[in-house]
């Protein structure tokens, strides 16, 4: 599956980095693309993750989840 997540706070390469750490470390994700000029991640996985797991794995960073749509 794959889902576009839109999160809100990353402004760097930095903080790229640290969403896709933290996306990555979700069970069921398999792999994690940032995009930076829309302020989103691809993410793709074996299962549905859902959002609440998403938003919980940067719940300690500073950033949010705004948005999760199919890709």
């Amino acid at each position: 599956m794959k889902k576009v997540v839109t999160v809100e706070g990353m402004k760097c390469a930095g903080c790229a980095n640290a969403v896709k750490s933290k996306f990555e470390g979700v069970d069921g994700i398999q792999n994690v693309t940032i995009n930076l000029d829309d302020n989103s991640a691809l993410v793709e996985s074996e299962t549905d993750v859902t959002t609440d797991a998403l938003s919980s794995a940067l719940a300690d960073t500073g950033y949010t989840v705004t948005s999760v749509t199919r890709a």
